[in-house]
């Protein structure tokens, strides 16, 4: 019984760490060349802020300074049931300002749904809508980079987001490896696949053809911006990866604020495993669809924390049993063979990469993320999706006056 109970964790951590590390291998950077655009396309640039006064200013500001003809975008900012100065400030740095105070709150999706509609009702006509967070700083060549994707074609584009503090704390420091990762194996590995992107909430981009056809309000979980994305692979539309068009936001610092954040995420994740692994899978096997069968193994599948301390129990009590002579010491080899490349496959991720020495510093504290990681889901799931939205604090809020 232990030896079946041993192999079967084995085959279920082997199997995850293999999905990795094939994306992984296939996440390497292609060069692109999508050529001149044909023309300026009309974006409409859209900022969910819910009391973001320290930050809004010097995002759309920066918005404002992008290598793109100034008549053919705007910067809309919705300020979401503000009680600070969020909407003064984005207005005098040059933003369209939408004051919100009714409907649903307590999610930045509501405010995106309700902004959305306004946009697409725009008199201006606008070809996109470009979304960001309040605290983004964008490059200054993002738009020309969205705009090159629209005119090849392309109706949902996720840009390359990346950590504007990983000096901050040791804290960000794990994030911005982590983010490191997820850009290689979450979206540059689709895009060379032939997959969808995963939206990860900032730096998105949409057609209007896209939101007309499939209204932002048919998300609901807290994880809205993944749910989108998923929503649409089951209907045929792809998300793509713009590694060029780069945004880069603030990481949580402190490893109480992150935990809220954390657990928003995962509350999110697991009410989209219980609506979406089923008709993903459908629509996997009716439409031949490979972006879906992909998604669902993304959700079914353990992340990467998870599987690591899988690896180290298991290769624990393989050891034990084997040394008790419950099971044999190839098994226990099998299993310190597992953990052996659960613990190389950031180490690896990072060196493809070209991360800077800062990320490898970070994963002196990999073990106790992960840790930390697992925890936080186990609370999410026994919540069973009770779980309440928190606001991100951002560093400027609380830094020494």
């Amino acid at each position: 019984m232990a030896t079946a109970v041993l192999t079967l964790l084995l085959a279920l951590v082997g199997a995850g760490l293999a999905y990795l590390y094939f994306l992984l291998a296939a996440g390497g950077r292609r060069a692109s060349s999508p050529g001149a655009a044909e023309r300026a396309m009309r974006l409409a640039i859209a900022l969910p802020a819910h009391n973001e006064e320290a930050v809004i200013a010097a995002s759309v500001q920066r918005l404002l300074q992008c290598q793109y003809p100034a008549e053919a975008f705007d910067v809309h900012v919705v300020a979401d049931y503000c009680s600070d100065g969020t909407a003064a400030a984005a207005e005098g740095a040059g933003a369209i300002v939408h004051p919100r105070g009714e409907g649903k709150r307590g999610r930045k999706g509501y405010a995106l749904g309700w902004l959305f509609q306004r946009l697409l009702a725009d008199p201006k006509g606008y070809d996109a809508i470009v979304v960001f967070d309040a605290d983004s700083r964008v490059d200054p060549a993002f738009l020309q980079r969205v705009n090159e994707a629209l005119n090849a074609g392309q109706a949902v584009i996720q840009g390359r987001h990346v950590i504007s503090n990983p000096a901050a704390s040791t804290f960000s420091a794990l994030a911005d490896a982590d983010m490191r990762l997820n850009n290689r194996i979450r979206n540059q590995a689709k895009a060379n696949l032939g997959l969808s992107a995963r939206l990860m909430g900032d730096a998105m981009c949409f057609h209007r053809g896209v939101l007309e056809a499939h209204p932002w309000a048919e998300a609901s979980s807290l994880a809205e911006d993944r749910e989108y994305g998923i929503h649409l692979a089951a209907q045929g539309i792809r998300a793509t990866f713009a590694p060029e068009a780069v945004s880069a936001g603030q990481a949580t610092a402190a490893w109480k604020d992150a935990g809220a954040q954390r657990l928003r995420w995962y509350g999110g994740v697991f009410e989209l495993q219980r609506q979406y692994v089923g008709p993903l899978l459908k629509a996997a096997v009716r439409d031949r669809n490979l972006a879906a069968l992909d998604l669902a193994l993304d959700l079914l599948l353990p992340p990467f924390s998870t599987l690591a301390i899988a690896a180290a129990g298991t290769t624990a009590g393989a050891g034990v049993l084997a040394a008790l002579g419950l099971t044999s010491w190839v098994l226990f080899g099998a299993a310190a063979s597992l953990l052996l490349l659960a613990g190389l496959f950031p180490l690896i991720g990072l060196a493809a990469e070209r991360a800077p020495a800062s990320a490898y510093r970070a994963l002196l504290h990999g073990p106790a993320y992960a840790l930390w990681r697992a925890g936080i889901g186990l609370k999410a799931a026994l919540r069973r999706g009770n779980v309440p939205w928190v606001r991100t604090r951002r560093t400027e809020e609380i830094a020494p006056k």
